[in-house]
């Protein structure tokens, strides 16, 4: 599924994360405070919503969740040209622990289901809006405002297969939380 990066991917990742984060790297508790994130009114910052998961909930339930919330808001095509299409939807569809001695790395396999290719022509074409796409899957998905990720990666599959070279936005291959973490936080309107 990986493809051709498969090895060089899992280095990348590997290489990223840093010693003092290993070391200090511990689970999130039922205090942390996850947030559902959107794009403001003027289409210039993402906003937060705060959303409260039960005690027991694990990673792959809270990625269920915002996968959802993605699914019914970002990817829920308002234009009447997409009326009657079939529906875009996020699934998470596997997390990978990788174990190494200081510390567990997880990675998120999530498809993004577009029978009719929507995503295409509406989210994945033109500068801003691939721009926007980037932000509200990563922001949602990584959760970028907890000191300790929710993900140390992604790898997108698009109608379950791997995401090819896109013009306008990077889906490619393994995308670790290192690489988003700048361009996302500076993105979010605290």
């Amino acid at each position: 599924m990986w493809g051709r990066y498969k090895y060089m991917n899992l280095i990348l990742i590997l290489i990223c994360t840093t010693y003092s984060k290993l070391q200090s790297k511990t689970n999130w508790n039922t205090d942390t405070t996850f947030y559902y994130y959107t794009i403001d009114a003027n289409a210039e910052n993402l906003i937060r919503k705060r959303i409260n998961f039960e005690k027991n909930f694990n990673k792959k339930e809270i990625l269920d969740s915002i996968a959802s919330y993605l699914t019914n808001t970002y990817f829920l095509p308002k234009n009447e040209y997409y009326q009657g299409k079939r529906k875009i939807s996020i699934n998470v569809q596997k997390m990978t622990a990788i174990n190494l001695s200081d510390n567990t790395i997880f990675i998120a396999t999530v498809n993004i289901d577009d029978p009719d290719k929507i995503c295409l022509g509406a989210y994945f074409q033109g500068s801003t809006g691939g721009h926007y796409t980037f932000l509200m899957l990563f922001a949602n998905l990584m959760q970028p405002q907890l000191a300790i990720p929710l993900l140390d990666g992604i790898i997108f599959l698009y109608n379950d297969e791997e995401v090819m070279a896109l013009d306008h936005i990077n889906l490619e291959g393994l995308i670790s939380e290192r690489e988003i973490n700048d361009l996302v936080r500076k993105s979010i309107k605290y």
